[in-house]
């Protein structure tokens, strides 16, 4: 098969594998947001101007929800009974299980200048905060009467300075690429000047996971459809090349590849009963015609050696102790067909590929 036929198949089955987790929705309580009292972010002589440089004072509102899996990617923060005098004062984050915060909003207004903010309120409804640009910027000035509830924008900026990624250990993360562990992810609302207060009722986090089986997608299959199976030993849709069993041996995956709540597992069938095989992984896609089958993959780890069942069938789970978050991982199973008439005594299944979380 050709190079670029190869790639396009590898493209595909690498965006089928990473688009197979599901919707999370959890829901929160409310909390005080407390005056600081003082900002501590004035711009310091030798500082090279850089803003928001101290620790921030005073405590901030915080609630935290438990989420069950791994994010995969964060689309709204609703915040309900949203109020605050001085609308300027205010940051938002959004805190992963480490400790790892991803700035959501910040001080609308606020230039350090002299010119504090946005003067006006949060009205006490519900405010929603999207990354993929369908809302509306927060108002920088207390003309427009503060910042009624609706959806807006998450922000880097003020309107008048720009956050500094990685400042007081907050990250300018739009919220699409926002990743972390399962655990209590927490919503901070800071304060950074004294006189002002307010609180929120609640809040909601929406986002994806894996909860919905990153299990993969099959590819390289015996059936015609790729490259040509040796002595045209043809299999059956979406199977290896044709085995004495029969049949081609079909292998799927099932479960969720995360290298911290590993369920998934792999299941070849219509196999020779009784044979050796094992299956093995790798990090490249190949279409090689080799002994009676196609090789899917390079090899980088080869599993024990077990005997198919008396129904051509054989299983394996586990697999995350040898892979790693992000890795593409290509697998296949091999086995012993030394009656097979093409001579080649070993044959394969068809290949799976899925991305780790």
């Amino acid at each position: 098969m050709k190079t670029s036929k190869i790639a396009a198949v590898a493209a595909l089955a690498f965006a089928l594998s990473s688009t197979a987790n599901a919707q999370f929705s959890v829901s929160g309580g409310g909390s005080n947001i407390p005056s600081s009292g003082t900002g501590g972010d004035a711009v310091s002589a030798g500082d090279g101007g850089a803003f928001y440089d101290s620790v921030q004072a005073g405590l901030q509102g915080t609630s935290s929800v438990a989420v069950a899996n791994p994010v995969t990617s964060i689309t709204s923060i609703q915040i309900q009974g949203l109020s605050h005098t001085w609308v300027g004062d205010t940051q938002a984050t959004l805190e992963d299980p480490n400790g790892v915060e991803h700035l959501v909003w910040l001080r609308p207004g606020y230039l350090a200048t002299g010119n504090f903010g946005n003067s006006g309120d949060f009205d006490g409804g519900s405010y929603t905060f999207v990354g993929d640009g369908s809302g509306a910027s927060l108002p920088t000035t207390s003309g427009t009467g503060g910042a009624a509830a609706g959806t807006y924008n998450q922000t880097f900026s003020s309107g008048g300075t720009t956050w500094i990624s990685g400042t007081n250990g907050i990250n300018n993360t739009p919220m699409g690429s926002i990743t972390g562990p399962a655990g209590n992810w927490s919503l901070n609302i800071y304060d950074w000047a004294g006189g002002d207060s307010g609180s929120f009722s609640g809040w909601t986090l929406n986002g994806t996971d894996g909860a919905g089986g990153n299990v993969g997608n099959a590819y390289c299959f015996g059936d015609g459809s790729g490259a040509a199976c040796p002595c045209g030993a043809t299999g059956g849709a979406g199977e290896g090349c044709m085995t004495t069993s029969g049949s081609g041996a079909s292998l799927a995956g099932g479960g969720n590849a995360d290298v911290n709540a590993d369920t998934f597992s792999l299941s070849v069938a219509g196999a020779p009963a009784g044979k050796p095989g094992l299956f093995f992984q790798g990090n490249t896609m190949t279409m090689n015609p080799m002994g009676d089958g196609i090789m899917c993959s390079n090899s980088t780890s080869r599993y024990g050696v077990q005997f198919l069942s008396g129904a051509g069938a054989a299983s394996i789970s586990g697999l995350g102790a040898n892979s790693a978050s992000g890795a593409s991982t290509n697998y296949q199973f091999w086995f012993r067909d030394p009656a097979n008439s093409c001579g080649g005594g070993f044959n394969y299944s068809n290949g799976w590929t899925v991305t780790w979380l």
